[in-house]
């Protein structure tokens, strides 16, 4: 008699329980996330608004104490040289702030630092504020920490209705700007203008 043949690889093939066990436990899953994308989110009540802040804007550098002398400037090889010895080019931008008045309430007052590792870089900013809807006078500044100057400002009247959220929105060269998006009439299909 001859001895029985072991196969040289194992089979790799589950198991019927283990097969039946991931079925029900993707199932499974799968309900679950079914469930919770059908369940209500509410974020904040129907009847309120918000104020978004935007803020894209690039500061004037701090100036530094230590300028280079004409011999150290002499010394560079000739495409490091600056071209305006006397403008600050390195070193690190002025923190920013934001302020913001609500019908001549301060509601906010926040400090933002510039991006990069030597913070040389753009100030990126968002924020929201809970405002009730109706007729709102609203006033912004922008202010540089360093110098203590105001960099743009801006006041108007905002009608906010219940339900939606005004963007006010500053970029270097357009200034403050308002943007409200208009409500999509009842009935009518499609995307948003």
């Amino acid at each position: 008699m001859s001895a029985p043949v072991v196969p040289i690889v194992p089979s790799r093939r589950p198991a019927p329980a283990r097969i039946v066990g991931f079925a029900l436990l993707l199932a499974g899953v799968s309900w679950a996330l079914g469930a919770f994308a059908a369940w209500p989110l509410t974020l904040a009540p129907a009847d309120s608004a918000r104020l978004r802040i935007s803020l894209r804007h690039v500061p004037a550098f701090v100036a530094s104490g230590e300028r280079p002398s004409a011999e150290d400037i002499a010394r560079l090889p000739a495409h490091m040289r600056p071209a305006d010895p006397g403008r600050q080019t390195t070193g690190r931008r002025a923190d920013v702030a934001v302020r913001v008045a609500v019908d001549g309430q301060p509601r906010l007052d926040a400090r933002y630092r510039p991006s990069g590792f030597r913070r040389n870089g753009p100030v990126h900013a968002y924020d929201e504020l809970a405002l009730p809807p109706g007729a709102r006078h609203i006033a912004v500044a922008l202010v540089d920490l360093a110098h203590g100057t105001t960099t743009a400002e801006w006041a108007g009247v905002v009608r906010v209705a219940a339900g939606t959220a005004p963007l006010l929105e500053y970029r270097d060269g357009d200034g403050w700007q308002i943007l409200i998006r208009e409500e999509r009439a009842p009935g009518r299909q499609g995307r948003l203008p």
